[in-house]
């Protein structure tokens, strides 16, 4: 299946599987916390039908016209919008060191916490370094049904 790469510095190709994104998940470490500050754009990756709809998703969840996550300290994130051509951040996340649902491996969590509304009180982004310019990110949904599925996400650092 022919595929591209995501950008001239990532050598990810967009169309990857899921189960081959999972396999490049478990290969890559936690980012440090300097990886952590600024706004990196989102990408959604992984097979075409995961393309079409995490926009989709992402948008009858709360966050139309979902951007990216800006890293505000080491500690704390928020989803940016774009709405009517203006950027908005909205719904902050707690940011912290610990092990992957996926394989119990160092990660970068991203929990949005138990008063966040439905249905990001039970989702958490996990991140891993891909290289100096790129997280790979994989979401976890806490909810019967979904537990064991990560969807994939990259998101790449601005100036």
């Amino acid at each position: 299946m022919p595929s591209e790469p995501l950008s001239a510095h990532a050598a990810v190709p967009a169309s990857l599987s899921l189960n081959e994104l999972r396999r490049l998940f478990q290969d890559l470490s936690a980012p440090a916390p300097a990886m952590r500050a600024g706004f990196y754009q989102a990408r959604f990756i992984g097979p075409w039908w995961l393309r079409w709809s995490g926009p989709v998703g992402v948008a009858l969840g709360g966050l139309p016209g979902w951007q990216g996550k800006r890293f505000l300290s080491p500690d704390c994130a928020t989803n940016v919008l774009a709405r009517r051509g203006v950027q908005t951040e909205c719904l902050h996340m707690q940011c912290s060191e610990g092990p992957s649902s996926m394989d119990g491996r160092p990660s970068v969590l991203l929990h949005y916490g138990a008063q966040a509304p439905r249905p990001w009180r039970w989702v958490r982004d996990e991140l891993r370094t891909l290289d100096a310019s790129h997280l790979l990110g994989m979401t976890v949904i806490d909810r019967p049904g979904l537990r064991g599925q990560a969807f994939p996400f990259l998101l790449e650092r601005q100036a």
